[in-house]
């Protein structure tokens, strides 16, 4: 395991993940919007993007991974390795240096790589273009680094999506434009836009007084679920519930994480 995460594993993620994921996301929405998708494409757009969103990046990536806010067992744990892996989000190892050892140490100032105060769009997408070489360090996740799963999924992170993204189109190619292609896309903007979003103090409210920017943003609620009581989840990082501070903050992934949680 390198110390670093490399300008390499920058490069792949965009020219294995990002650009091809845009190109097939906008393929789909092109056959949408022709009418020539499967009759049944929303179901397993909307079964993917619960896999994905809800389970793998909000449930998994987020909440488990990134802060250790409760305790599943292995073969969960794995299987929401696997929905998070499919997010094209990077590996969990990159995601949570990321979030925990860079986002939530330096939240809003110079080091943090995705400040809304360094624009809307460096913030919401140009960040991950413009990583500097060095910038995230995996010493920052210890726990993560010495998980036999993390490493393995770190090590061959994109032969294992494009082993399942061929699989899949072999099966069907709808089943890989609308169980996997489409709710990745639409799963990566949604945090794209949160993660801008929620750092404009004018755009919400806040339950904590933290020393960023970070608000709650009801009115993103329909898109980000949960994850838009941003202020909340910096105000009280481990706790898997981001809603119930007030009767309206409600928190669908924290209805998932009750069903499959240890502790």
């Amino acid at each position: 395991m390198h110390e670093l995460i490399k300008n390499t594993v920058r490069s792949k993620q965009i020219f294995l993940g990002l650009v091809p994921l845009h190109v097939f996301g906008l393929y789909s929405i092109y056959n949408i919007l022709l009418g020539n998708a499967a009759n049944w494409w929303w179901i397993s757009t909307l079964i993917g993007w619960i896999l994905i969103k809800f389970f793998g990046i909000g449930a998994g990536y987020h909440r488990l991974f990134a802060h250790n806010g409760f305790k599943v067992n292995k073969f969960v744990k794995r299987f929401m390795l696997f929905c998070g892996s499919m997010g094209l989000q990077g590996s969990a190892i990159l995601w949570t240096a990321i979030h925990r050892g860079e986002h939530h140490r330096h939240s809003d100032t110079e080091k943090d790589p995705h400040s809304p105060r360094d624009g809307f769009w460096h913030s919401y997408i140009w960040w991950m273009f413009t990583l500097k070489e060095g910038a995230v360090n995996v010493k920052k996740v210890p726990d993560l680094v010495r998980d036999p799963d993390m490493i393995f999924t770190h090590k061959y992170y994109y032969s294992i999506i494009w082993s399942i993204w061929v699989i899949s189109a072999l099966i069907s190619i709808d089943l890989f434009l609308y169980l996997f292609i489409l709710p990745a896309l639409i799963t990566l903007h949604v945090f794209c836009l949160q993660t801008s979003i929620v750092h404009y103090p004018k755009l919400g409210y806040k339950n904590y007084d933290t020393k960023d920017d970070s608000v709650n943003v009801p009115w993103l609620f329909f898109l980000t679920q949960g994850e838009c009581w941003h202020n909340n989840h910096h105000g009280d990082p481990k706790n898997p519930n981001y809603g119930s501070r007030r009767w309206w903050e409600l928190d669908p992934t924290y209805w998932i994480i009750k069903l499959i949680r240890n502790t």
